[in-house]
């Protein structure tokens, strides 16, 4: 029997970007987080302290009051103030100190209808600050907003609303209600319905139509959900890649992991490259983004009968015409040749693009050329993509991404009527495609080995293919995105569902329901990438694999954590470091009585990941791992390995005897990998999995040659 329904944080984002601007004269003021450690006790005046605090540096109390913009006092001790690098390295130095670092949704969808719902949880303490026009109901039972500089931009509010879309396509994907004959135009047609859909759904807005996610409103968020009683974090936001466990993100995951609240967090989308991932801390839960069996394919039909397959979310209907079809390079204005070929701004002439279909060749993004061909007064594009095509954009206009391979059949078209020659082609409507091939999109951020060699195997690929792009002028009541911020609410939304039949499961134990029986994906997803290291990511992909919710429910063990066993890891791979001092609250943390965390990467994770030191040496790891009976009572698991070539896997024991529920068991996985003469493979790839015949408890076994 499933819980009450579940209260979920939505954060609205998209990558963080920041910016400062250089003051000439005078040293600049720019946004600082001073973080002081754990909430402060009831009886504490922590906003007097942050002001007498910073009055010793500043000079007078006055200047502290004018200074601090923002105090963080309900679950952590903290104040954001603006400050110059002096000042800030100074408050830095003062006892008690623990860091200083730099620092919406539609409430009238029918996804958020209270129709049906009884009255909150009595143990909800949120609330709604919204306008006369935004109103929560029992579905929709809180809405915040932060930005505490206190400029929104021109074309955003200071109020929960969701001025672009991505927060409330969020939301709806994590806990919306079903709403029939959902569809595109007539594509995609179906129910729409969120993961937990009879979750209940707290908004807090924290990102704005300006692409800022500023760091102290993302842990002003934070602070408000947590102490509010959410159960769930959707975290759609990133920092940039390489940073780990001090920034703001990791640190309010952190506080919220403390609470007993699961962080659900964006892999990012700046993929394929290495090292790209973000948002992996080991208390978080990383996604990246894959297919699913639904794809959309938009036709080019050329004046001499051949069609092409290209993609796109096309809604314009079949052109009954052919059109004439020119190249951007051979419509170009004056002096504009190269940009013209891509279709770049200003780049076109509107006398030779008239009426006509342009193809574009674009080797980044393709976000702009529809707007300059449809500004040239184009009536359709095709996009020849040089990198893989394998998301569906929409496009203000007819239009269609094809191959290099696409691209070449275009022109070699072209070509054969010769200079004199009047090519011509329609673009038509697009149609939904079933496919049994999974795909790991190309902006799917990638893992890899950066400044730790710790990172954990933690993001779970999940299907939401395709996008569309917010400035599109046609308005729908749905839409279709993609997007690693897209794919997480679907974690999000399967992590509610484990919790409303395990309320008392801590954020690791769900985490490890997910991940363990996620479906494996093979290597072979990944042959359509232009860059030859891409082909060889396997776990660095893909992670765990594709989720399954239901089988999720029933994992049969669980590898649980404490914030102790994260502390322990810190201690053991981290210690006397900035991290563990921030996460603890203390500056001078004491890990001592932390005992080392056993086994290479001293912590209870449910994937291993060993870094070959020298390839050309023969070398091994023993890792120590702790599992949880969850299953209906007693039971007996057997080991099955799955080593790839020149890898040796051996459990010790190989068989784990449970009593009762709740028991846990202890075991050692040492893996030994020979020495390779020659050049090694970038990942090798295997598995360990328990099966006790009812369950699979899989864990990836990933080994990466240096």
């Amino acid at each position: 029997m499933a819980s009450s329904l579940l209260l979920l944080l939505l954060l609205f984002s998209v990558l963080l970007f920041s910016s400062a601007a250089l003051a000439a004269t005078i040293p600049e003021k720019k946004k600082f987080i001073v973080y002081l450690g754990n909430e402060p006790h009831p009886s504490f005046d922590a906003i007097g302290h942050h002001h007498r605090l910073l009055s010793d540096i500043l000079g007078s109390h006055d200047a502290a009051k004018e200074s601090i913009f923002h105090s963080y006092t309900l679950s952590m001790n903290a104040f954001a103030a603006k400050l110059s690098d002096e000042e800030a390295a100074q408050l830095a130095e003062l006892d008690g100190v623990v860091s200083v670092f730099p620092a919406r949704i539609d409430p009238f969808s029918a996804s958020f209808s209270g129709k049906g719902y009884g009255p909150p949880p009595a143990r909800w303490r949120g609330k709604c600050t919204g306008t006369r026009v935004f109103k929560c109901n029992n579905k929709l039972i809180g809405a915040k907003w932060f930005r505490l500089d206190g400029k929104a931009p021109s074309n955003d509010v200071m109020a929960p609303q969701d001025n672009k879309g991505h927060g409330t396509h969020v939301a709806s994907t994590v806990a919306g209600n079903p709403i029939s004959n959902a569809n595109i135009y007539g594509l995609a047609q179906g129910t729409a319905r969120g993961g937990a859909r009879s979750a209940r759904i707290a908004s807090y807005k924290a990102c704005y139509a300006d692409s800022a996610c500023n760091d102290e409103d993302i842990l002003a968020a934070f602070d408000a959900a947590i102490s509010d009683g959410v159960d769930i974090i959707n975290l759609s936001v990133g920092e940039d890649p390489g940073k780990s466990f001090t920034d703001a993100l990791a640190v309010g995951a952190y506080h919220a992991m403390r609470r007993g609240i699961l962080t659900v967090a964006s892999a990012g989308n700046m993929g394929p490259m290495h090292r790209t991932v973000v948002n992996y801390s080991p208390w978080m839960l990383t996604v990246g983004a894959s297919t699913h069996d639904r794809q959309f394919g938009t036709d080019i039909v050329l004046g001499n009968g051949k069609r092409i397959t290209g993609t796109s979310v096309n809604t314009f209907q079949t052109d009954k015409v052919f059109r004439p079809l020119v190249l951007g390079i051979d419509a170009t204005t004056v002096g504009m040749t190269f940009s013209a070929q891509m279709c770049g701004p200003d780049s076109l002439d509107p006398e030779k693009v008239k009426g006509k279909i342009v193809v574009c060749k674009i080797t980044g993004s393709a976000e702009a050329a529809d707007k300059v061909v449809n500004a040239a007064g184009g009536v359709g594009l095709v996009i020849e993509m040089t990198k893989p095509v394998d998301r569906a954009e929409t496009f203000e206009l007819p239009a269609t991404m094809l191959s290099k391979e696409g691209g070449a059949i275009i022109r070699e078209y072209i070509d054969s009527l010769g200079s004199e020659g009047k090519p011509v082609a329609k673009i038509e409507k697009s149609r939904a495609l079933t496919t049994k091939d999974i795909v790991i999109p190309s902006f799917s951020a990638r893992a890899g080995l950066g400044g730790s060699r710790h990172e954990h195997l933690s993001r779970l690929p999940l299907l939401h293919p395709l996008l569309r792009r917010p400035q599109d002028y046609r308005h729908g009541p749905f839409q279709i995105m993609s997007g690693t911020s897209m794919a997480t609410p679907h974690v999000a939304g399967a992590a509610a569902y484990v919790k409303s039949f395990h309320p008392s499961w801590s954020p690791a134990s769900i985490r490890s329901a997910l991940m363990t029986t996620a479906r494996p994906i093979p290597p072979s997803i990944l042959p359509n990438s232009t860059t030859k290291s891409t082909k060889l990511d396997l776990e660095y992909a893909y992670g765990s694999g594709q989720i399954d919710p239901l089988a999720a429910v029933n994992p049969g063990l669980v590898y649980d954590l404490t914030e102790s066993s994260y502390l322990r890891f810190l201690c053991t791979k981290h210690p006397n470091t900035t991290a563990v001092s921030i996460l603890t609250g203390s500056r001078n943390f004491d890990c001592a009585p932390y005992s080392k965390g056993k086994g290479y990467d001293a912590l209870n994770y449910p994937s291993f990941h060993y870094v070959v030191p020298d390839s050309a040496k023969a070398s091994a790891a023993t890792y120590r791992r702790i599992v949880t009976n969850v299953g209906q009572g007693a039971a007996v698991y057997k080991a099955v390995v799955e080593a790839p070539v020149g890898v040796e896997i051996e459990v010790k024991p190989a068989k784990l005897e449970f009593a009762k529920v709740n028991e846990k068991r202890v075991f050692d996985v040492v893996v030994r990998v020979a020495a390779v003469s020659g050049r090694p493979p970038y990942i090798a790839s295997g598995s360990l999995t328990w099966s006790d015949g009812v369950h699979r408890v899989r864990s990836p076994v990933a080994i990466h040659y240096t």
